[in-house]
Protein backbone atom coordinates (compact mmCIF):
# COMPACT_ATOMS: atom_id res chain seq x y z
CA UNK A 1 0.00 0.00 0.00
CA UNK A 2 1.26 3.49 -0.86
CA UNK A 3 1.05 5.66 2.26
CA UNK A 4 1.82 9.34 2.81
CA UNK A 5 2.70 10.56 6.30
CA UNK A 6 2.37 14.32 6.72
CA UNK A 7 4.49 15.62 9.59
CA UNK A 8 7.83 14.11 10.62
CA UNK A 9 7.95 14.79 14.33
CA UNK A 10 8.27 11.86 16.69
CA UNK A 11 4.84 10.45 15.78
CA UNK A 12 5.34 10.74 12.03
CA UNK A 13 8.80 9.16 12.17
CA UNK A 14 7.51 6.26 14.25
CA UNK A 15 4.68 5.71 11.79
CA UNK A 16 7.06 5.79 8.82
CA UNK A 17 9.33 3.26 10.50
CA UNK A 18 6.64 0.74 11.34
CA UNK A 19 4.71 0.94 8.08
CA UNK A 20 7.84 0.61 5.94
CA UNK A 21 8.91 -2.45 7.96
CA UNK A 22 5.45 -3.89 7.35
CA UNK A 23 6.07 -3.69 3.60
CA UNK A 24 4.19 -0.53 2.71
CA UNK A 25 5.56 2.07 0.30
CA UNK A 26 5.91 5.02 2.65
CA UNK A 27 6.66 8.64 1.88
CA UNK A 28 6.97 11.16 4.71
CA UNK A 29 6.69 14.93 4.26
CA UNK A 30 7.56 17.83 6.55
CA UNK A 31 7.46 21.55 5.81
CA UNK A 32 10.57 22.15 7.93
CA UNK A 33 14.14 20.86 7.80
CA UNK A 34 15.28 17.89 9.94
CA UNK A 35 15.70 18.53 13.69
CA UNK A 36 13.73 21.78 13.52
CA UNK A 37 12.40 23.36 16.72
CA UNK A 38 9.02 24.56 15.51
CA UNK A 39 6.71 21.82 16.78
CA UNK A 40 6.27 19.52 19.78
CA UNK A 41 9.08 16.96 19.42
CA UNK A 42 12.25 19.00 19.89
CA UNK A 43 14.33 19.26 23.04
CA UNK A 44 17.02 17.45 24.98
CA UNK A 45 14.69 15.43 27.20
CA UNK A 46 11.18 14.10 27.73
CA UNK A 47 9.64 12.24 30.66
CA UNK A 48 9.13 8.46 30.54
CA UNK A 49 6.53 6.84 32.82
CA UNK A 50 5.61 3.19 32.40
CA UNK A 51 2.71 3.64 34.83
CA UNK A 52 1.11 6.92 33.77
CA UNK A 53 -1.45 8.21 36.22
CA UNK A 54 -3.70 9.30 33.36
CA UNK A 55 -5.52 5.96 33.29
CA UNK A 56 -5.42 2.32 32.25
CA UNK A 57 -5.46 3.08 28.52
CA UNK A 58 -2.19 4.99 28.83
CA UNK A 59 -0.65 2.33 31.06
CA UNK A 60 -1.37 -0.29 28.39
CA UNK A 61 0.09 2.02 25.76
CA UNK A 62 3.24 2.60 27.83
CA UNK A 63 3.68 -1.12 28.45
CA UNK A 64 3.31 -1.79 24.73
CA UNK A 65 6.02 0.77 24.03
CA UNK A 66 8.58 -0.68 26.48
CA UNK A 67 9.90 -3.53 24.31
CA UNK A 68 10.14 -1.29 21.26
CA UNK A 69 12.10 1.32 23.22
CA UNK A 70 14.63 -1.45 23.96
CA UNK A 71 14.69 -2.42 20.28
CA UNK A 72 15.28 1.19 19.29
CA UNK A 73 18.13 1.41 21.80
CA UNK A 74 19.67 -1.70 20.26
CA UNK A 75 19.52 -0.20 16.79
CA UNK A 76 20.76 3.17 18.02
CA UNK A 77 23.70 1.57 19.84
CA UNK A 78 23.05 3.67 22.94
CA UNK A 79 20.64 4.11 25.83
CA UNK A 80 17.74 6.41 24.96
CA UNK A 81 16.17 6.34 28.45
CA UNK A 82 17.83 7.10 31.79
CA UNK A 83 15.72 5.45 34.50
CA UNK A 84 15.90 8.07 37.24
CA UNK A 85 12.70 7.19 39.06
CA UNK A 86 9.91 9.67 39.55
CA UNK A 87 8.03 11.53 42.23
CA UNK A 88 4.30 12.05 41.72
CA UNK A 89 2.84 14.61 44.13
CA UNK A 90 -0.16 16.76 44.86
CA UNK A 91 -2.49 18.06 47.58
CA UNK A 92 -3.89 15.46 49.95
CA UNK A 93 -6.46 13.37 48.12
CA UNK A 94 -5.08 14.29 44.67
CA UNK A 95 -6.89 12.14 42.05
CA UNK A 96 -3.69 12.05 40.00
CA UNK A 97 -1.56 10.71 42.87
CA UNK A 98 -4.30 8.28 43.87
CA UNK A 99 -4.39 6.96 40.30
CA UNK A 100 -0.61 6.53 40.25
CA UNK A 101 -0.81 4.49 43.45
CA UNK A 102 -3.68 2.37 42.11
CA UNK A 103 -2.14 1.73 38.70
CA UNK A 104 1.44 1.10 39.82
CA UNK A 105 2.65 -2.45 39.32
CA UNK A 106 5.96 -2.12 41.20
CA UNK A 107 6.71 -1.66 44.89
CA UNK A 108 6.78 2.00 45.85
CA UNK A 109 6.08 4.05 48.94
CA UNK A 110 3.37 6.62 49.45
CA UNK A 111 4.72 9.32 51.74
CA UNK A 112 3.73 12.73 53.04
CA UNK A 113 5.11 15.90 51.51
CA UNK A 114 7.13 16.89 54.56
CA UNK A 115 9.31 13.79 54.14
CA UNK A 116 10.55 14.85 50.70
CA UNK A 117 12.89 17.62 51.86
CA UNK A 118 15.07 15.41 54.10
CA UNK A 119 14.88 12.45 51.69
CA UNK A 120 16.29 14.60 48.87
CA UNK A 121 18.77 16.42 51.16
CA UNK A 122 16.95 19.66 50.63
CA UNK A 123 16.87 19.61 46.84
CA UNK A 124 13.09 19.13 46.58
CA UNK A 125 10.54 20.73 48.90
CA UNK A 126 6.78 20.09 48.96
CA UNK A 127 4.00 21.28 51.28
CA UNK A 128 3.98 19.20 54.46
CA UNK A 129 0.44 17.86 54.03
CA UNK A 130 0.73 16.84 50.38
CA UNK A 131 0.68 13.26 49.13
CA UNK A 132 3.75 11.98 47.30
CA UNK A 133 4.41 8.69 45.56
CA UNK A 134 7.72 7.32 44.35
CA UNK A 135 7.55 5.46 41.02
CA UNK A 136 10.61 3.47 40.04
CA UNK A 137 9.52 2.93 36.43
CA UNK A 138 10.08 6.58 35.46
CA UNK A 139 12.94 8.14 33.62
CA UNK A 140 14.17 10.66 31.10
CA UNK A 141 14.14 10.12 27.34
CA UNK A 142 16.90 11.62 25.23
CA UNK A 143 14.40 13.26 22.88
CA UNK A 144 16.62 14.86 20.24
CA UNK A 145 18.87 11.81 20.21
CA UNK A 146 15.80 9.66 19.54
CA UNK A 147 14.76 11.89 16.63
CA UNK A 148 18.28 11.81 15.20
CA UNK A 149 18.31 8.02 15.43
CA UNK A 150 14.96 7.72 13.63
CA UNK A 151 15.97 10.18 10.91
CA UNK A 152 18.96 7.91 10.20
CA UNK A 153 17.14 4.60 10.65
CA UNK A 154 13.79 5.14 8.93
CA UNK A 155 15.27 5.41 5.40
CA UNK A 156 17.12 2.16 6.05
CA UNK A 157 13.73 0.52 6.58
CA UNK A 158 12.70 1.73 3.13
CA UNK A 159 10.66 4.88 3.79
CA UNK A 160 11.44 8.02 1.80
CA UNK A 161 11.56 11.22 3.85
CA UNK A 162 11.14 14.67 2.29
CA UNK A 163 11.89 17.76 4.35
CA UNK A 164 11.24 21.34 3.36
CA UNK A 165 8.14 20.19 1.44
CA UNK A 166 4.81 21.83 2.17
CA UNK A 167 1.57 19.91 1.68
CA UNK A 168 -1.23 22.14 0.41
CA UNK A 169 -4.20 22.60 2.72
CA UNK A 170 -6.88 21.48 3.09
CA UNK A 171 -6.41 17.74 2.59
CA UNK A 172 -9.70 16.36 1.23
CA UNK A 173 -8.58 13.15 -0.42
CA UNK A 174 -5.63 10.80 -0.79
CA UNK A 175 -4.27 12.97 -3.61
CA UNK A 176 -1.92 15.57 -2.15
CA UNK A 177 -0.51 18.72 -3.66
CA UNK A 178 3.08 19.12 -2.51
CA UNK A 179 4.98 22.23 -3.57
CA UNK A 180 2.65 22.52 -6.54
CA UNK A 181 2.94 18.91 -7.71
CA UNK A 182 0.26 16.29 -7.14
CA UNK A 183 0.83 12.77 -5.82
CA UNK A 184 -1.76 10.07 -5.21
CA UNK A 185 -1.68 7.57 -2.35
CA UNK A 186 -3.76 4.71 -1.00
CA UNK A 187 -3.84 6.28 2.46
CA UNK A 188 -2.74 9.53 4.11
CA UNK A 189 -1.84 9.92 7.78
CA UNK A 190 -1.71 13.48 9.12
CA UNK A 191 0.63 13.67 12.15
CA UNK A 192 1.31 17.38 11.82
CA UNK A 193 0.83 18.50 15.41
CA UNK A 194 -0.24 22.13 15.64
CA UNK A 195 -0.71 22.30 11.86
CA UNK A 196 -3.19 19.40 11.79
CA UNK A 197 -6.27 21.62 11.84
CA UNK A 198 -4.93 23.71 8.96
CA UNK A 199 -4.57 20.54 6.91
CA UNK A 200 -7.84 19.02 8.19
CA UNK A 201 -10.12 21.97 9.09
CA UNK A 202 -12.97 19.65 10.10
CA UNK A 203 -11.09 19.06 13.37
CA UNK A 204 -10.68 22.74 14.23
CA UNK A 205 -13.31 22.45 16.94
CA UNK A 206 -11.66 19.40 18.48
CA UNK A 207 -8.01 20.46 18.61
CA UNK A 208 -6.41 23.59 20.06
CA UNK A 209 -2.74 24.54 19.79
CA UNK A 210 -1.22 26.04 22.92
CA UNK A 211 2.11 27.67 23.65
CA UNK A 212 4.17 26.31 26.52
CA UNK A 213 7.61 27.23 27.85
CA UNK A 214 10.20 25.18 29.73
CA UNK A 215 13.34 26.38 31.48
CA UNK A 216 16.66 24.88 32.57
CA UNK A 217 17.93 25.67 36.07
CA UNK A 218 21.35 25.32 37.69
CA UNK A 219 22.47 24.30 41.15
CA UNK A 220 25.98 24.69 42.60
CA UNK A 221 26.12 21.04 43.61
CA UNK A 222 24.24 18.93 41.04
CA UNK A 223 22.60 15.83 42.44
CA UNK A 224 20.75 12.96 40.80
CA UNK A 225 17.10 13.91 41.19
CA UNK A 226 13.92 12.14 40.08
CA UNK A 227 11.35 13.16 37.53
CA UNK A 228 8.63 15.37 39.04
CA UNK A 229 4.93 15.41 38.11
CA UNK A 230 2.88 17.67 40.36
CA UNK A 231 -0.90 17.87 40.45
CA UNK A 232 -1.44 21.55 41.13
CA UNK A 233 -3.09 24.39 39.22
CA UNK A 234 0.03 24.95 37.12
CA UNK A 235 0.68 21.27 36.42
CA UNK A 236 4.38 21.55 37.29
CA UNK A 237 6.63 18.91 35.77
CA UNK A 238 10.39 18.55 35.85
CA UNK A 239 13.26 16.27 34.98
CA UNK A 240 17.05 16.10 35.31
CA UNK A 241 18.96 16.89 32.13
CA UNK A 242 22.53 16.52 30.93
CA UNK A 243 25.21 18.74 32.48
CA UNK A 244 23.51 18.81 35.86
CA UNK A 245 20.65 21.13 34.97
CA UNK A 246 17.03 20.56 35.97
CA UNK A 247 14.32 21.27 33.42
CA UNK A 248 10.96 22.54 34.63
CA UNK A 249 7.71 23.36 32.84
CA UNK A 250 4.11 24.26 33.55
CA UNK A 251 1.64 21.97 31.83
CA UNK A 252 -1.42 24.14 32.40
CA UNK A 253 -0.09 27.67 31.84
CA UNK A 254 0.16 29.20 28.38
CA UNK A 255 -2.02 30.77 25.75
CA UNK A 256 -3.69 29.46 22.62
CA UNK A 257 -1.50 30.20 19.60
CA UNK A 258 -1.14 30.02 15.85
CA UNK A 259 1.68 27.51 15.15
CA UNK A 260 2.97 29.80 12.40
CA UNK A 261 3.25 32.77 14.78
CA UNK A 262 4.38 31.61 18.22
CA UNK A 263 5.65 34.15 20.72
CA UNK A 264 9.22 33.49 21.82
CA UNK A 265 10.03 32.79 25.47
CA UNK A 266 10.44 36.00 27.44
CA UNK A 267 10.88 37.51 30.92
CA UNK A 268 7.24 36.85 31.77
CA UNK A 269 7.76 33.14 31.16
CA UNK A 270 10.96 33.17 33.19
CA UNK A 271 9.15 34.75 36.13
CA UNK A 272 6.34 32.18 36.02
CA UNK A 273 8.84 29.31 36.07
CA UNK A 274 11.12 30.92 38.67
CA UNK A 275 8.23 31.16 41.12
CA UNK A 276 7.89 27.38 41.22
CA UNK A 277 11.64 26.69 41.15
CA UNK A 278 12.04 28.80 44.29
CA UNK A 279 9.29 26.80 46.01
CA UNK A 280 10.05 23.28 44.81
CA UNK A 281 13.80 23.27 44.02
CA UNK A 282 15.23 25.42 46.83
CA UNK A 283 18.88 24.64 46.05
CA UNK A 284 18.55 25.72 42.42
CA UNK A 285 19.07 29.23 41.08
CA UNK A 286 15.54 30.41 40.18
CA UNK A 287 16.91 32.35 37.21
CA UNK A 288 16.82 30.05 34.17
CA UNK A 289 19.98 29.24 32.25
CA UNK A 290 17.83 29.18 29.14
CA UNK A 291 14.21 28.98 28.01
CA UNK A 292 12.48 27.22 25.15
CA UNK A 293 8.95 27.30 23.82
CA UNK A 294 7.07 24.35 22.37
CA UNK A 295 3.55 23.52 21.22
CA UNK A 296 0.82 21.43 22.77
CA UNK A 297 -2.04 20.35 20.51
CA UNK A 298 -4.85 19.31 22.83
CA UNK A 299 -8.42 18.10 22.76
CA UNK A 300 -10.95 19.39 25.32
CA UNK A 301 -10.38 16.29 27.49
CA UNK A 302 -6.63 16.28 26.68
CA UNK A 303 -6.70 12.70 25.44
CA UNK A 304 -5.17 11.71 22.12
CA UNK A 305 -7.32 11.91 19.00
CA UNK A 306 -6.74 9.32 16.27
CA UNK A 307 -9.63 9.15 13.82
CA UNK A 308 -10.39 9.09 10.08
CA UNK A 309 -11.56 12.20 8.25
CA UNK A 310 -15.29 12.42 7.61
CA UNK A 311 -14.51 13.55 4.06
CA UNK A 312 -12.40 10.48 3.25
CA UNK A 313 -11.97 7.45 5.48
CA UNK A 314 -8.52 6.75 4.02
CA UNK A 315 -7.23 9.97 5.57
CA UNK A 316 -6.30 9.57 9.24
CA UNK A 317 -5.80 12.32 11.81
CA UNK A 318 -3.09 11.20 14.23
CA UNK A 319 -2.84 13.67 17.13
CA UNK A 320 -0.90 12.46 20.16
CA UNK A 321 0.88 15.65 21.20
CA UNK A 322 -0.98 16.76 24.30
CA UNK A 323 2.24 17.29 26.19
CA UNK A 324 2.98 13.72 27.16
CA UNK A 325 3.00 11.80 23.90
CA UNK A 326 6.75 11.29 23.42
CA UNK A 327 6.95 8.38 25.86
CA UNK A 328 4.63 6.30 23.68
CA UNK A 329 6.50 7.04 20.45
CA UNK A 330 7.44 3.46 19.48
CA UNK A 331 3.83 2.28 19.58
CA UNK A 332 2.45 5.05 17.36
CA UNK A 333 3.52 3.13 14.28
CA UNK A 334 1.71 0.06 15.58
CA UNK A 335 -1.50 2.06 15.99
CA UNK A 336 -1.21 3.36 12.44
CA UNK A 337 -0.68 -0.17 11.15
CA UNK A 338 -3.75 -1.38 13.04
CA UNK A 339 -5.79 1.33 11.33
CA UNK A 340 -4.49 0.35 7.88
CA UNK A 341 -5.32 -3.31 8.53
CA UNK A 342 -8.72 -2.50 10.01
CA UNK A 343 -7.79 -4.37 13.21
CA UNK A 344 -7.91 -1.72 15.97
CA UNK A 345 -6.70 -2.47 19.49
CA UNK A 346 -8.48 -1.19 22.58
CA UNK A 347 -6.01 1.68 22.65
CA UNK A 348 -6.71 2.78 19.08
CA UNK A 349 -10.46 2.52 19.62
CA UNK A 350 -10.22 4.59 22.81
CA UNK A 351 -8.64 7.50 20.95
CA UNK A 352 -11.32 7.63 18.24
CA UNK A 353 -14.52 9.64 18.25
CA UNK A 354 -17.01 6.81 18.78
CA UNK A 355 -15.89 6.10 22.37
CA UNK A 356 -14.95 9.64 23.32
CA UNK A 357 -17.55 9.77 26.07
CA UNK A 358 -15.88 6.88 27.85
CA UNK A 359 -12.53 8.63 28.29
CA UNK A 360 -11.80 10.50 31.50
CA UNK A 361 -10.35 13.98 31.49
CA UNK A 362 -6.67 13.73 32.23
CA UNK A 363 -5.15 15.02 35.47
CA UNK A 364 -3.13 18.20 35.88
CA UNK A 365 0.39 16.89 35.42
CA UNK A 366 0.91 15.07 32.17
CA UNK A 367 4.40 15.26 30.78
Amino acid sequence: MKVAVVGLGIAGLSICARLSLAGHEVMGFDQFEPMHTEGSSHGDTRIMRLTPGEGETYVRLARRSADMWRAWEGLAGRALIDWTGGLMAGPHGSPFVDACVRLSKRPAAAIRGDAIHPLTRGYIALPYDWDAFRQEDCGVIAADATRQFLLRQVPRFGAKLFHGRKVEAPITSTTLTIDGATRSFDAVIVAAGGWATKLLPEFAGRLVTKRRVVGWFRTEAPRALPVLCIDNDAGVFGMPTPRGLYKLGLHSIGETTDPDNVREADDEDAAALSKYVAQILPKHDPNPVRLSRCLYTVTPDENFLITPSAANDRVLLFSACSGHGFKYAPVFGELAEEWLKGEPSRELEAFGLAKRGGMNRLGAAKS
